[in-house]
């Protein structure tokens, strides 16, 4: 697939991400019993993160096959201000799934924490909450 940044994503168009139920990935306050996703979930080794935009998917489709995860959602313009220039999305034409979007970009880890700060779960798509093994 060509990385090439579509423009019109942007604004207050809103992109969807799954976020897996591991204890690496989601932390969960014990006081209120609410999660919080790990910046890691922003990182990707190959500079890649698979959304989806909202308004060419439902949460259901978005998690599809992904038993236990959760969906955090975030606006383009948020994401891009907060990345900066760096960050691209490019519709991934490749992939039969509506509104798959690759956000390409070297992501540093004081990026990823921005990126998990505006990022907030979409209602009732909380991950499932894995207890660990005594």
């Amino acid at each position: 697939m060509d990385r090439h940044d579509d423009p019109t994503i942007n604004g207050d168009m809103v992109l969807l991400r799954r976020i897996p139920p591991y204890g690496d990935r989601v932390q969960w306050d014990d006081r209120t019993g609410e999660p919080t996703p790990s910046s890691q979930n922003f990182k990707d080794r190959n500079n890649e993160l698979s959304t989806f935009l909202a308004a060419e998917i439902t949460a259901d489709a978005a998690l599809a096959g992904h038993d236990g995860f959760g969906l955090v959602q975030f606006t383009a313009g948020r994401v891009r201000e907060a990345l900066g220039s760096g960050i691209i999305f490019c519709r991934d034409t490749s992939d039969p799934t509506p509104g798959h979007v690759i956000i390409c970009g070297k992501v540093t880890d004081g990026m990823a924490r921005r990126f998990r700060s505006i990022a907030s779960w979409v209602p009732g798509r909380w991950p499932a909450r894995l207890r660990p093994e005594a």
